[in-house]
């Protein structure tokens, strides 16, 4: 069978996403299966830093759009061209655009979440309209859809009136690199290029409303006379920034402004030693369609806090404090607890640390592959 995965979306400052096909394409490379063979479309440079395919069933297109309109044109009009030359028999488009017609190949699609519906206000007006109005043609196109959890399943049922038995639910998974636990030189020297001393809480997402970061800063905000620990954000500011912003001003000239770290984009290289130093992982986002942050702290023994709603309870279990993420005094009080509470502490490091294995890349290729198969 020749598949052929649409990796296009994939750039040097990867977000969701991106890790989703990131993770994909090495637990396939772990499937010894010589019938299967795969077609990779990516820009080419990204190969050795991003993928990493080892494997000769693997073969790299090479392709690269910009601006990124061009791309979404040519994955919508002239990409079954490409898929009839190369005699493809599934196509796997992982970023809801598939082609707007099938040259005889059969189309996958994943559908990661459906904040666009269910919270439109969280959404620029111009990608709400986008998805809102196509993400419905994507799926009735596609033969097959992939899930990302039983949440979104229910989502799509609910919302676009999907058949159940054309979905198929696939968790995602994480670089088994997570696993190698310790904070040592290495970890010293990243955490101290962006001026971190102390242990620290973390949070990692985009800056957006949906992450519901402002709510996390007023949590620690509450916190702070109680805990002796940093609060870490790492990630690009989205949309909507301008309310952490303001609350940031509130605070200027308080010693808790000085305990609040901003670092922007982190490799992926250098991501994990945030994770495997953090203290504490807190994510109290609104949505989620999987929640793979949450997934990697507890894959490096780090305790966990998040949301009680959306995919994030399917995600973590019984191995994390789950808070309403519209109770700002729930989340201090869980920051609390962690904080003050070892037994605790290392109960959610242990649970987290067994939970995590449930989510390997080989479980996340093998189901995938089912979905090819079928």
């Amino acid at each position: 069978m020749r598949i052929a995965i649409d990796a296009t979306i994939l750039s040097n400052e990867n977000t969701g996403t991106g890790f989703y096909i990131i993770n994909l394409i090495k637990g396939l490379g772990k499937i010894e299966n010589k019938n299967l063979q795969y077609y990779i479309f990516v820009k080419k440079d990204l190969v050795p830093d991003v993928v990493d395919i080892a494997g000769d069933n693997f073969h790299i297109i090479d392709i690269d759009f910009k601006p990124r309109f061009l791309r979404v044109i040519w994955q919508f009009l002239f990409f079954p061209f490409t898929l009839r030359r190369l005699r493809i028999d599934v196509l796997h488009s992982p970023n809801y655009i598939t082609p707007l017609y099938s040259l005889g190949f059969k189309i996958i699609v994943t559908i990661h979440d459906l904040t666009f519906c269910l919270m439109p206000e969280k959404y620029t007006i111009t990608k709400r309209l986008f998805y809102k109005l196509l993400v419905p043609v994507f799926i009735k196109i596609a033969d097959k859809v992939i899930s990302v959890s039983e949440n979104t399943k229910k989502d799509m049922i609910k919302l676009f009136k999907v058949p159940e038995n054309k979905i198929y639910v696939t968790y995602e998974s994480y670089p088994e690199y997570y696993t190698k636990p310790g904070r040592g030189e290495k970890s010293d020297e990243v955490l101290n290029k962006f001026g971190i001393k102390k242990n620290f809480i973390l949070f990692v997402g985009m800056i957006e409303p949906r992450k519901n970061v402002l709510s996390l800063l007023k949590a620690f905000y509450l916190v702070d006379d109680y805990i002796d620990l940093d609060l870490v954000v790492v990630g690009k500011k989205g949309w909507y920034y301008s309310d952490v912003e303001e609350f940031m001003e509130i605070i200027k000239g308080e010693s808790l402004n000085n305990k609040i770290f901003f670092t922007g984009y982190v490799s992926e290289p250098e991501l994990k030693y945030f994770y495997q130093s953090a203290y504490i992982f807190a994510y109290p986002s609104y949505y989620e369609g999987f929640g793979l942050p949450p997934l990697q702290a507890m894959a490096c023994s780090i305790p966990v806090i998040t949301s009680d709603v959306s995919s994030l309870p399917e995600v973590v279990g019984e191995a994390a404090i789950k808070i309403d993420p519209s109770n700002i005094q729930d989340m201090a009080d869980a920051i609390k607890d962690i904080y003050r509470n070892s037994d605790l502490r290392n109960k959610l490091k242990a649970a987290g640390a067994v939970q995590a294995l449930k989510f390997s890349l080989e479980n996340f290729a093998l189901n995938t592959i089912k979905a090819y198969e079928s």
